[in-house]
């Protein structure tokens, strides 16, 4: 447990002594440097881990299968670009440890790009510790990278680089399918002045889903929605979306984020409101869980923008800060002593103890 609350830890000093509004474009050295520790740390602690994840033995079958396949096999076994990756990895030699490692990156480095455009960087990327990075980047694979590319395609969006967002968006859909279901967010907002690349997208998201999620559809309902699958702690993990969801929505007025990536930000918002509901008008909470991790990065946006939101004196700056420092630790502390999969996370175990 102590790597974790190392990584926590760290991320908290920085937000008590760095807390300045930080633009990705001009980072000092200092604040680089220690952006890029962190992003390092992460990736060495999500891709060295060994037996730790909620999916481990899930993804060692399907490393398994993809390491006897042939490219062409291999690209028919899951989403073709965590396909690739994983049979690049094994014709190495490698194992799935490279798979891993890159899939937490593309998560990492999508949180620091949002985080860094928001008023304290550090708050934000420390919101995304408990639950995006430990839970979601060391358990569900595919989804993370998904979801780091992701929020690279809305960094692009905010800066105005349509033609990136499209490409990033397209790498997200052959990471994991379900990613596509944000893919309208990101047309809307972008028809506004380019509807060319927004017509493009929405072929897009129709192609995915034709050759992709369809392709798999089968296996999807009746894994989730046939044999009824509840997620533990599903309502606990939505109801974290819901809150800083809901201050969103509510002060949405104050919101710093401008132009089109604003729009997606508020639609995440709102996405994380009906997912709530669907949790209890869909037979499956797996099915909901699953498909909410991609509205989850709303925590992080909340908390860079939590002095935006909620205007404090600036006497109390520093209170806020502690107070959010102290949610997000018990937040962790949740996950890592009272969760009912706990177990599968705690003690952490590397590579090297296999020798």
């Amino acid at each position: 447990m102590t790597v974790y609350w190392l990584l926590f830890g760290y991320a908290a000093i920085m937000a008590l002594f760095f807390p300045l509004r930080a633009h990705a474009d001009r980072l000092g050295p200092v604040l680089a440097g220690t952006v890029w520790l962190f992003i390092i740390a992460y990736v060495a602690i999500a891709g060295l881990r060994h037996g730790i994840g909620g999916d481990w033995d899930s993804y060692d079958d399907i490393f398994d299968e993809i390491a006897q396949s042939n490219w062409r096999e291999a690209l028919q076994v899951t989403d073709p670009g965590f396909s690739f990756l994983a049979w690049l990895s094994a014709r190495l030699g490698w194992g799935i440890y490279p798979v891993n490692a890159i899939c937490a990156g593309l998560m990492v480095t999508g949180v620091a790009r949002v985080s860094l455009a928001t008023r304290e960087p550090w708050l934000a990327i420390l919101a995304s510790v408990p639950y995006l990075l430990i839970v979601v980047g060391m358990g569900y694979v595919r989804q993370a990278g998904a979801i780091g590319m992701l929020l690279l395609a809305l960094d692009a969006l905010g800066r105005e680089r349509r033609l990136i967002t499209c490409v990033w968006l397209a790498a997200a859909a052959t990471m994991h399918s379900t990613s596509g279901i944000v893919f309208p967010l990101y047309g809307l907002m972008m028809a506004r002045r380019h509807s060319v690349l927004a017509l493009g997208l929405m072929v897009l998201g129709g192609v995915v889903f034709v050759y992709l999620l369809a392709q798999r559809f089968d296996k999807f309902e009746l894994g989730y929605l046939e044999e009824s699958y509840d997620s533990s702690g599903a309502v606990v993990r939505l109801a974290m979306n819901v809150l800083p969801s809901a201050l969103l929505l509510l002060r949405w007025r104050h919101f710093p984020v401008v132009g089109a990536a604003r729009g997606v930000w508020i639609g995440l918002a709102l996405a994380n409101m009906a997912a709530m509901v669907g949790l209890w008008l869909s037979p499956s909470s797996t099915a909901v869980d699953r498909l909410a991790l991609y509205f989850s990065p709303v925590q992080v946006i909340v908390f860079g923008a939590i002095l935006d939101l909620v205007p404090m004196p600036s006497r109390t700056t520093y209170l806020v800060r502690m107070l959010a420092i102290a949610a997000t630790g018990a937040v962790q502390m949740v996950w890592l002593v009272l969760a009912t999969n706990a177990s599968v996370w705690v003690p952490y175990h590397w590579v090297l103890e296999r020798w």
